[in-house]
């Protein structure tokens, strides 16, 4: 497949098929992930993957998505927003639940930090949480290219998970990942049109 068909392909799910990743795609996509540059040249990243319902619970305990979605609650919060960004919203939120207890697959990134997140003063104490996503970009487009599919959830209380899953203190959370196979009945939302043109700008902005 061709780079820039990857790129067409690779979108948002939160929707998957009862079906089992194969091991080889996992590897395969956690192999390019360590392609991806890094700030300090050390590629700090680990992948924890979990298939378990007990591991899985934990997760949403920790992240108390166990509590019921007032739809509209959520409706009234994003009344003023961007239509593109609330539909985006009303479709991910009532579903977090839900997507990381169907996904045949979660996978937790973790990451070294330079600096604790809470303590950076500049971007450059921020360099290990960039490389850490171009890692996440490369195992995400790995995946698309064998017809695999996932969403990223940034968590809030990854003190709670860290304990739970006995990830080391010194490392941090870049995402949770519940990914599979897509659903036939998968919400694939529009995507915010730009005018890349506008955007690009010479020696000024």
């Amino acid at each position: 497949m061709e780079f820039k068909e990857v790129l067409e392909k690779r979108r948002t799910v939160r929707d998957f098929q009862n079906k089992e990743v194969p091991k080889a795609v996992i590897d395969y996509a956690i192999e390019n992930g360590f392609k991806a540059p890094t700030y300090n040249h050390l590629r700090e990243w680990d992948f924890i993957i979990i298939k378990s319902i007990e591991s899985k619970l934990k997760l949403i305990e920790s992240e108390k998505l166990d509590k019921s979605t007032d739809l509209n609650e959520l409706e009234e919060m994003f009344r003023n927003k961007d239509r593109i960004m609330k539909e985006m919203y009303m479709d991910a939120i009532p579903k977090q639940k839900k997507m990381i207890l169907e996904a045949p697959l979660v996978v937790i990134v973790v990451f070294k930090p330079k600096t604790k997140i809470e303590k950076a003063k500049k971007t450059y104490d921020l360099n290990c949480l960039a490389s850490v996503w171009t890692c996440i970009e490369n195992f995400l487009l790995s995946l698309a290219e064998h017809d695999v599919y996932g969403v990223t959830f940034i968590p809030q209380n990854i003190g709670t998970i860290k304990s739970k899953l006995e990830i080391p203190d010194e490392l941090e959370i870049a995402a949770i990942i519940p990914l599979g196979y897509k659903s036939d009945k998968a919400v694939i939302l529009q995507q915010k049109p730009v005018d890349i043109a506008r955007r690009k700008h010479y020696e000024r902005w």
